[in-house]
């Protein structure tokens, strides 16, 4: 006889105060009165607490209403709504009609006291052996835990906030994981904050998609009061986008600081990746030129180890960006004599048609250019079409013809 197959564990995908991912569930105990005892486990969406038998947790107290109160898990906490009760909703002494609470919390309907106890899971491993994630590559530790934490990212809708030193490829990682997502069909909406721009508008353009937040660092009061209206309207259900926030500094230290709301924080970091500078993974340096190398038409080129001993000593002030520039560099200095697929030579094209021999030619360029210019600006289109001075759409069109996005 075949052993029973296990439930899947299921729960909103969070990260915990220690920075590990983990299923939030959430215990909702009564503590007091008839039902004492009673209890359920809100594993994702809302619970209905009532008097009415088919309220998913029935409270036996005459001052509860049939549909008293809806409990929502959020990857930050529980949202409370009383459902228009006759006797209302209680936080300790204060009546709330809508409030997120972190649990342990208590609530009280009625003459009955209910707990809000904590009950997450380990979130499930991801696959050891994972070395890439999108456009990103590596096989050191740090970088499979990183493309663990961002696959599990993908299956979620929670909100997520990606941390890391310029160059380390957090625009790279936050476009990756909408490609990953349920949400690949919908629009993705890039927003840097440190040039301005208008939150409310872009979170309306990113509807059924992903609003990436870029340089939330810079996040001035005006942007920080409209994003956490936009954030809020998401909680409430009137705004379906999945916002990614990117920093270059731990935002948890601009929250201590007061430098940056902390409702605007527990919005957004609901699930938290940190991406490590480059010299925390040397290890990765041979396996990252390979991979830069072909992206810029030279398959298979590799460093000797008199090459590659530098670089064992370099700062990589500019993380993996810095490296890309340094292996154009090596290219331009030493492609004659490695192994590449540069542009077809005019040998190779004299005997087309010119219109034929116009376009292997034109690809050719159009591929360098852009994967050289992507490089550059870590992966994100709206500073390399500024910096090229082409529109963001057209260079969104080349990269994908090209297959480097």
């Amino acid at each position: 006889m075949e052993a029973p197959m296990k439930p899947a564990r299921t729960g909103v995908l969070t990260t915990n105060a220690g920075g590990e991912v983990v299923l939030r569930r959430l215990l909702v105990r009564v503590v007091s009165g008839a039902s004492k005892g009673a209890e359920a486990v809100l594993e994702d969406g809302t619970m209905v607490i009532g008097s009415h038998p088919d309220a998913d947790l029935v409270v036996d107290d005459g001052a509860v209403s049939r549909f008293h109160v809806e409990l929502g898990l959020l990857s930050d906490g529980v949202r409370v709504r009383d459902l228009g009760s006759t006797n209302g909703t209680y936080v300790g002494d204060s009546r709330v009609e809508s409030v997120v609470l972190h649990p342990a919390a208590e609530i009280r309907v009625g003459r009955t006291r209910i707990e809000l106890v904590p009950a997450d899971l380990p979130a499930p491993e991801a696959p050891p052996e994972l070395d890439r994630f999108g456009p990103l590559v590596g096989s050191s530790a740090a970088m499979r835990r990183v493309f663990g934490l961002l696959q599990r990212a993908a299956a979620s809708d929670a909100p997520l906030l990606i941390e890391g030193e310029a160059g380390t490829g957090k625009s790279a990682a936050a476009q990756a994981l909408h490609a990953a997502s349920a949400r690949k069909g919908g629009p993705l909406v890039v927003l840097d904050l440190a040039v301005g721009g208008d939150v409310t508008s872009a979170a309306a353009a990113a509807e059924g998609g992903t609003l990436v937040l870029d340089r939330l660092e810079r996040l001035s009061g005006p942007q920080a009061a409209h994003l956490v209206a936009s954030l809020d309207a998401r909680e409430r259900g009137s705004l379906d986008v999945r916002p990614i926030g990117l920093s270059r500094v731990d935002l948890r230290r601009r929250v201590e600081e007061g430098a940056l709301r902390r409702d605007l924080y527990f919005h957004l970091a609901a699930l938290r990746v940190v991406l490590p500078p480059l010299r925390e993974h040397r290890e990765d340096v041979p396996l990252l030129v390979g991979e830069l190398a072909a992206r810029l038409g030279h398959p298979g080129m590799t460093l000797s180890a008199e090459e590659l001993a530098p670089l064992g000593a370099h700062r990589f002030e500019g993380n993996v960006r810095e490296l890309a520039r340094l292996v154009e560099q090596l290219l331009v200095t030493a492609a004659p004599a490695r192994p590449s697929q540069p542009p077809p030579p005019m040998a190779d094209v004299a005997g087309l048609p010119f219109k034929e021999a116009k376009e292997k030619l034109v690809d050719a360029f159009e591929r360098r250019y852009v994967a050289a210019l992507l490089q550059r600006h870590d992966g994100n289109v709206s500073r390399a079409a500024a910096e090229a001075g082409l529109d963001r759409n057209y260079l969104a069109r080349l990269a994908k013809k090209h297959g480097l996005r």
